[in-house]
């Protein structure tokens, strides 16, 4: 009984102190996957019809607890790339989602 105690406690302790900001692979899957969506749900965009070759997470900083964001480097199959900063929202128990992004400058992905 004091082994599953003390294994529960230790449980609780990791669950309660990891996952402050999403990973590079976890930021890196979640902006690939959006602009992926964009570009099907808005063809007439300067993103639409272009797929997304290169994420490149410049950084990942907690604004507060469960809201982080991340800077990165978009690169699209035309050889364009953005800058952007996206945020993340940790909703249990479904895991980091993208709560908005902002274009910080760079080439943009011509209409043709």
């Amino acid at each position: 009984m004091k082994k599953f105690l003390l294994l529960f406690a230790v449980s609780l302790l990791l669950v309660g102190c990891g996952g402050r900001v999403p990973s590079p692979e976890t930021a890196r899957d979640i902006i690939t996957d959006h602009f992926n969506d964009y570009a099907k749900k808005y063809p007439d965009s300067p993103f639409g019809g272009r797929k997304v070759q290169k994420v490149d997470v410049v950084s990942i900083e907690e604004l507060q607890s469960k809201l982080a964001t991340a800077v990165a480097l978009v690169g699209f199959d035309n050889g364009t790339a953005v800058k952007i900063q996206m945020n993340f929202l940790h909703k249990f128990p479904l895991g980091w989602r993208s709560q908005g992004w902002e274009n910080l400058g760079g080439e943009l992905p011509s209409s043709q």
